[in-house]
């Protein structure tokens, strides 16, 4: 009687566990749209250890659209760059795929190597997909701005972080409105960028925030470090 007991409840648990719901996860999507032209008229992830599938379509040649990523020092920049396997898409040539360049914080420039075509299911979308290229590295800390050119017609889409969690995403040159003053992370002091002067000013009073133009209709502009 005590093996068929504990039998008995071995396949109750089993069966509990099968019944259970799955938690399925997928990239957080965020459309490039015809306002995001460079990077820093596109969205800012607020943390781009988060995942996100960043989607862009293109028409014709030399389009671009762009898009800014917020990352900690010693955090992991995860980027992939993917396309739908199914035809158009997968019968692109690779010669003829946009060009997607990554600005770092410190101002380096890495352009994106196209250098496999690894099948990946997305479960949630239950959507088959290609790897063409993808890597992994510490994170500088900063913003990084992410370019994308196109020399087609095309629709790619680039991935960038691990956590499968709901994550923020800040529109650019666009006020904050309902934001409690405080301390002001980098992700929201970048939606300051590309608006006017007068525009930036009456935000951040608004914000109560502090601020200083270091950069003026693309004219750097001297800071002191005592003001």
């Amino acid at each position: 009687m005590k093996v068929r007991t504990k039998s008995l409840v071995t396949l109750l648990v089993i069966a509990t566990v099968l019944m259970q719901p799955q938690r399925v996860y997928a990239h957080q999507p965020v459309d490039l749209g015809l306002k995001n032209t460079t990077a820093d008229q596109g969205p800012i992830l607020a943390d781009a250890t988060v995942s996100f599938a960043i989607r862009a379509n293109f028409t014709k040649a030399n389009q671009t659209r762009g898009f800014r990523a917020v990352l900690k020092a010693s955090e992991l920049l995860n980027f992939e760059y993917l396309i739908i396997d199914k035809a158009p898409e997968n019968k692109y040539a690779m010669s003829k795929l946009p060009i997607a360049t990554i600005t770092y914080p410190s101002g380096k420039q890495v352009v994106v190597k196209l250098n496999e075509r690894t099948t990946f299911f997305e479960p949630y979308s239950r959507t088959s997909y290609l790897y063409l290229g993808r890597f992994t590295e510490t994170a500088e800390a900063g913003i990084y701005k992410i370019s994308i050119k196109s020399k087609s017609a095309a629709k790619i889409t680039v991935a960038i972080g691990q956590q499968e969690i709901r994550g923020e995403v800040l529109a650019a040159a666009t006020c904050l409105t309902g934001r409690a003053a405080g301390d002001i992370s980098i992700g929201e002091a970048a939606t300051l960028v590309g608006m006017s002067k007068s525009a930036a000013s009456e935000c951040a009073a608004k914000l109560n925030w502090q601020f200083r133009i270091g950069a003026e209709d693309a004219a750097l502009l001297l800071i002191h470090k005592d003001h």
